[in-house]
């Protein structure tokens, strides 16, 4: 039976590293009108990391290098899931006349339980311990000649091609305080290069595509604050308002041939109020990007950067304002290179990134607040089969405080990740 491809697209960014590995889903299942799709993956790796905390005791505080928060070095080595968590996806999908219905269930487990906040407590497993899980897929679509309509949880617009980029999809990257006991993912580039798209119920208009021009617009749900540094002003003490929608939008041009010279040039931008009920003042968090990928012979390159006013660091709305509720300026970049060895295909990568977090009005000049996060990352990735890969990586990561103090953290991981 032959493979839907319509169906396969259908499950995001599994989607894309389907695509890009030569992998197939499943044969798609016909039922009765319906269309019945699974496809996923399962990864896992040895992941040795070495943790350098600042001088003195001091704090880093929303650092992603691992020893920012714990305030004393360590290592620390598990068998745990990479940044792509382990999937299952099922998509059904039926035709009417003009029209297409579908909908998606995501289904994503990981490997190691840990402990799922390592900053307060300690990070290895114990007897008994279960792994974690996650939904992140859960949507109903419909579409025809005048474009698409997504109605549920997906993946944010906003920052979403600088992750699907991303080569440490295929591995682990960043591993952090907030990961070091594993869990579900680990941070690739998150939060050192580009803000998380993440996980969004939203309602999404996607239009035809104009030869190789799409754009996208949706209505997100309305987050809130999140103090990660700890010098950052407590969502409770803001008391926001949910009064309001978060605002998404994404323009794309693809162009040229997958097996000669192609490439893809994307815009995005976010933006919502932050609505305070108590006695500070309302803000609008703004966030735009910028990005390119062109690949030939093997080669591909990415170049991308995002910049933004009560936007936040590592994830959206993530100490975007200080104790007065002002909001701070932020930032950031990554460059990655990849080159394909002919015959053996053998994937071979580079990358280079770093997020950026200026203080508010309220904030003291020497304040344990980030001021930048960033890695280096090499990498290998080599396709055994079609299907299954096998990853070697290499990260360097630092933070560094506007105090000036710095954490390093140096990770090797070395694993597999097979699609079906």
């Amino acid at each position: 039976m032959k493979v839907d491809k319509r169906l396969v697209a259908s499950t995001g960014a599994l989607a894309l590293l389907l695509a890009s590995q030569g992998a197939a889903a499943l044969d798609a299942i016909e039922v009765g009108e319906w269309k019945i799709d699974f496809s996923g993956n399962i990864n896992g790796f040895a992941s040795d990391v070495k943790c350098d905390s600042p001088a003195s005791g001091a704090i880093i505080g929303g650092g992603l290098a691992c020893g920012s928060l714990s305030g004393g070095d360590y290592n620390d080595n598990n068998i745990r899931t990479g940044l792509l968590p382990s999937w299952l996806g099922f998509h059904a999908e039926k035709t009417d006349g003009d029209n297409k219905y579908g909908v998606m269930i995501g289904f994503q487990p990981g490997i190691d339980g840990g402990n799922q906040n390592a900053i307060t407590g300690a990070p290895l497993d114990g007897g008994l311990g279960l792994n974690s899980e996650n939904l992140r897929q859960v949507y109903l679509e419909w579409s025809g000649n005048w474009g698409g309509i997504r109605i549920g949880r997906d993946l944010g617009l906003f920052g979403s091609d600088a992750i699907l980029s991303d080569m440490t999809l295929l591995g682990v990257g960043t591993v952090s305080d907030l990961t070091r006991g594993g869990g579900n993912t680990s941070l690739g580039r998150i939060g050192v290069g580009y803000v998380y798209a993440d996980w969004k119920g939203q309602i999404q208009y996607s239009s035809p595509k104009f030869g190789g021009f799409q754009f996208n617009v949706a209505v997100v749900d309305p987050w809130g604050l999140v103090d990660l540094s700890g010098q950052s002003l407590n969502a409770a003490d803001f008391n926001q308002e949910g009064s309001t929608y978060g605002l998404e939008g994404k323009a794309a041009f693809s162009f040229g041939d997958p097996k000669n010279f192609n490439g893809k040039i994307w815009v995005s931008a976010i933006t919502q109020q932050i609505k305070s009920a108590g006695g500070f003042g309302n803000e609008d968090a703004l966030g735009y990007d910028v990005g390119a990928k062109v690949g030939l012979a093997g080669f591909e390159a990415v170049a991308y950067y995002y910049q933004g006013e009560g936007l936040g660091t590592t994830g959206f709305l993530f100490d975007a304002v200080d104790q007065g509720g002002n909001k701070r300026d932020s930032d950031g970049f990554y460059v990655q290179a990849t080159f394909k060895l002919p015959g053996i295909g053998t994937k071979i990568g580079v990358s280079a990134g770093e997020s950026n977090l200026d203080l508010g009005a309220a904030d003291l000049p020497g304040s344990a607040l980030v001021s930048k996060n960033e890695s280096v990352v090499l990498g290998i990735y080599h396709p055994l089969t079609s299907f299954l890969n096998l990853v070697a990586e290499y990260t360097q990561t630092k933070a560094t405080a506007h105090s000036g103090a710095e954490a390093k953290e140096t990770a090797i991981a070395i694993g597999a990740i097979l699609f079906y």
